[in-house]
């Protein structure tokens, strides 16, 4: 029995799911320095994959690749785009970014992507003993515990990552993990 392999072994998807609602408008479309929280979380994207799609629905970015939530888990924030894009079939593995978080670098991209492991992502600079939610690398076989954590209707990242664990790739420089909620 052949089965079959996903078309990309890493692609990046970036998150851009909500409203926003505090800030008036999504959050990639709020500019800093004159360029959108979207445009450079797509462009450091392409930096670190080949393949790069919005999580998120066809009006976040007009024009560019996206993958909408799945039906059943609609609106349930960010985890629910992870699982949208783990159940897409368009790669072994993925790179997930924010929209939000403008100052994270390529370089500390690539030392997460380094990793080998099923679930990978960097120490929590506020809580050295928890991981940062955002960014990860994940493998698409992660996508029934995300499914089943769903189901549950918890939502959160943090609390689906300490439900399965996750390996550490180290600490990553506190100035990169702001986002723009926080500027």
């Amino acid at each position: 029995m052949t089965t079959l392999q996903p078309p990309v072994s890493t692609a990046a998807a970036v998150l851009m799911g909500g409203g926003s609602t505090r800030m008036g408008r999504p959050k990639q479309h709020v500019a800093l320095d004159g360029v959108t929280m979207g445009a450079a979380a797509i462009k450091l994207a392409q930096q670190s994959c080949g393949l790069v799609v919005i999580s998120g629905p066809s009006d976040a970015m007009p024009g560019l690749d996206h993958i909408a939530d799945r039906s059943e888990h609609a609106g349930h924030g960010p985890l629910a785009g992870i699982e949208a894009v783990l159940a897409s079939g368009q790669a072994a593995r993925w790179l997930i970014l924010p929209c939000d978080m403008p100052a994270l670098t390529i370089g500390s991209l690539e030392r997460l992507l380094a990793s080998t492991a099923d679930l990978a992502a960097f120490q929590d600079p506020a809580q050295p003993s928890e991981p940062l939610p955002l960014p990860l690398v994940i493998r698409a076989s992660m996508y029934e515990s995300v499914f089943a954590y769903l189901n549950t209707s918890r939502r959160s990242i943090r609390g689906w990552m300490e439900s399965v664990g996750v390996a550490c790739v180290g600490a990553i420089d506190a100035s990169e993990t702001r986002n723009i909620n926080h500027l």
